[in-house]
Formats: C-alpha cells, structure tokens, sequence
C-alpha cells in the first residue's frame, strides 16, 4: 500500500517515527513523509527509498503558530493545504498522522478524498501540556489554552479510523473514557529501539574518566515532570556516605526548568557527583551506557506519564543495565513481567536512595536484572516483533 506520512516535526530527528516508517517498508509499503522544513534541509529528500516532501516553515514559526492553536488555527489552515496538494501529488491510499493534535488538519484536508486515516499517539497530549511550564504559565497560558485539549480530545479521536498507542493500560483508559473508541482498531506500538542499528554503534571505553564510579544514567529530554529533583534530592543524602555513586544526565533541558536545573548543577554537594551534556547524538549512547551501572526513568507519575514506556528505558534494557524507573503504571508492568529492574514511589527521594543501595549492593543481581532485560528486547520488546502490529493496520 502507498502511505503518506504527516509529521508536524523534522523526520530525521524523530526515532520513532523512523523506525516505524522503516518497519512498514520492510514490509512491502511504499512510504511517503509530508513535514515541515524546519531546518532548511531542502523542499525534497530521500531517505533510502522513503519519499520526503518539506514544506517552507521555520522552527520558531511552528512554535509560535502551535501554541495560539487554539485560540487562532492559521496553524492548520496551512497544514490543510499541504496535505491537499501532498495527497494529490502522490496519490496515497492511507494516511498515517502522528500526534493528537494533527487530526483535525488531516480530517478536513481529507474530506475530498476519503483515504483511510491511523492517529499515531506519541503521548498522552492533553495531559502532558498540561504539565508544561511554557503551557501553564500567565500569560502565555491565555493564548494556548491547553485546557481545552481535554474537551476537544474525543472529538480528534473520533476523526481516525485507526489508533495507534503506546501500551495496553492507556488504550483500555481511553476506550473506558470514550466508549465510542472501542469500534475502533487499536495497534499497540511501544518506543522499542532498533535493536541492531544500536549494537552496531562503536563502544569508546574512555569516553567518561570515571571507570570505578558507580553511574546511574539518565538519558533523554530533563524536566522537573521527568524527575530529575527526586534524583538530585537523593543525590545530596548519597554524595555523603556513598562519593562513587554518580549520575550523568544526558539531554535538552525544558526552558521552564533550566534554572532550577542549574542551581543544582552549582549546588556545592552535587558539582562533583553530577556530569552533564546538553546533548549527544544516538550513536554515542552504547558508549555511555556501557559505562553506567543503572539506567534512570525517573518520571513523576501522571496521566501523561502513565501512556507509555519512554525509549531510554528499552535502550538501558538492550545493553543489559538494570534499570531504576519510578511507578508509573506501564513502567512498573514492565519490570514486574520482565524482572528488568526495581521500582522506586514517584517523587521520594528516600526510596529513591533505598533503591539505589540495593541495586549498589547487589552487583549480581544487576547483573541478572540487565540480562532479563536484553532478553525481553531481543525476543518481545523490538521493531521486528512489535512492527506486525503496524503492519496489520495496512492489510
């Protein structure tokens, strides 16, 4: 079948959404991608033999005209047309839009042509704005209005044919609270890796000088909702009786929270126990992981949170880390059936601290906990096994 990808972000720069456009060619669709070109890439572009079709937007537009959505769609009125005229130069038979939000533009540009539409949901959307600083805060929160992704979220839903989620427990929550879903076909497609794209990355042995410290590794966006004061909290009470025990941040920082983040980047008990860089590419994560002891999700838990497994935690999987993750729902499932890891309560950093010292005193079992968890990548939780789900939304 041909496919049209909608992307309102730059599909190099999203993994999941390349390895699902790579499973679904793998298996025999021809895939086209409409996204805007935030970066100046070039209007057109391949990516193996994936069509890429850009259309002229800056990044700093994107951001501007997403947020006041709400209260001004000039957002989608531009989306709508170039979806119409993507759809006519390619003449797709499918659609396959990712994120809530960008159904209503696929629905009205659609209306003519009737194709078939999946909504591909990343997160739970009108939870996780709600959480954002840049969301929340006056005044900018009159503009976007997150608010009012809640009440219009049944009616975005309703638009797709097909819905794509992330776990189990948050398809069963939206068809409890939308019974009207249940008619619906549902796909269940985690942020599994590309297990052998990742194993085939070079390991640099020296790239931390840290051999005998004891490294929880937390890899990926850092927000206050994703945790990382629960960790620093802990860390302060660590750093006094246990030195070695270190912990490397790796990711964007959210604007909101950069400078609580710094502070305690300075914070005279935490300079010499926390390494941090703003950013490394994918490549370069087996180098790091392979360093650390424990790999950390260390997320407040929330509806959004409660949606799905965040990729990193799969990632420390492969490389046989045991991982340190907090009870959200999906994640706890995750080590209860996989016997990856152990679980700390949300927002304590004591628990957090008894965690610790379990997984430091116990090298065995982390030992053990990885080893459980590069098996149930390699036979359960990977783009192979996990992509026949996509597969079957197109047969």
């Amino acid at each position: 079948m041909k496919i049209g990808v909608i992307l309102d972000k730059e599909i190099t720069r999203d993994q999941r959404v390349l390895n699902e456009v790579k499973i679904l060619e793998g298996h025999g669709h021809e895939i086209h991608i409409l996204c805007p070109d935030l970066y100046h890439l070039g209007m057109s572009a391949t990516i193996g033999n994936i069509q890429v079709t850009r259309f002229s937007m800056s990044n700093r537009k994107r951001e501007v005209l997403f947020g006041i959505v709400n209260r001004f769609p000039l957002y989608y009125w531009i989306w709508q047309k170039q979806i119409r005229a993507f759809i006519q130069n390619t003449r797709v038979e499918a659609l396959h839009t990712h994120d809530l939000y960008m159904a209503r533009p696929v629905h009205v540009a659609n209306r003519k042509f009737h194709l078939p539409v999946t909504v591909d949901l990343h997160e739970n959307f009108p939870a996780a704005i709600q959480s954002y600083t840049w969301a929340t805060t006056f005044p900018k929160s009159l503009l976007v209005n997150p608010k009012r992704w809640s009440r219009i979220e049944k009616r975005y839903l309703l638009y797709a044919d097909n819905i794509v989620v992330l776990c189990d427990s948050f398809k069963n929550e939206l068809q409890q609270k939308f019974p009207q879903l249940r008619e619906k076909h549902f796909a269940i497609y985690p942020n599994v890796p590309d297990a052998q794209e990742l194993l085939d990355h070079e390991i640099h042995p020296e790239v931390l000088p840290h051999d005998h410290d004891f490294i929880l590794f937390y890899f990926g966006a850092i927000g206050v909702r994703r945790g990382f004061v629960t960790c620093f909290e802990a860390l302060k009470k660590l750093s006094a009786t246990h030195p070695k025990i270190k912990m490397l941040f790796i990711g964007p920082v959210d604007k909101g929270d950069a400078e609580l983040f710094n502070a305690y980047l300075k914070d005279p008990q935490l300079k010499d126990q926390i390494i941090y860089f703003k950013w490394k590419d994918l490549s370069e994560f087996p180098s790091f992981v392979h360093q650390s002891a424990v790999g950390l999700s260390p997320l407040i838990k929330n509806p959004q949170h409660d949606s799905g497994i965040a990729n990193k935690v799969f990632q420390y999987m492969l490389f046989e880390r045991p991982v340190l993750v907090s009870d959200c729902t999906p994640q706890l499932e995750l080590v209860e059936e996989t016997g990856c890891g152990v679980v700390f309560k949300n927002q304590d950093p004591e628990d957090f601290i008894k965690k610790v010292l379990y997984l430091y005193n116990h090298p065995e079992e982390c030992k053990q906990m990885g080893e459980k968890g590069k098996k149930a990548i390699l036979e359960k939780y990977n783009m192979t096994t996990a992509g026949k789900e996509l597969d079957k939304l197109y047969r």
